[in-house]
């Protein structure tokens, strides 16, 4: 059997992190450093990643296709 791993989360520019029952868009670059630079609540993860897509340069399409 072969498994893929698939990222859900650019690994360049922005990047969503979750932090207890919120997640957290910040700068890859100052990840680590606290710097949040928007924070949804826990239920509300797909408009955090497709935020992160777009900012990333990336369409949302490409975050809905990850999940196939």
């Amino acid at each position: 059997m072969n498994a893929s791993v698939i990222p859900l989360v650019p690994k360049g520019g922005f990047t969503v992190r979750r932090i207890g029952e919120r997640w957290e868009l910040v700068n890859s670059t100052f990840y680590g450093r606290g710097v949040v630079l928007h924070a949804w609540p826990r239920e509300r993860h797909s408009e955090a990643f497709a935020h992160c897509y777009r900012l990333n340069g990336r369409t949302v399409e490409e975050l809905r296709a990850a999940f196939r």
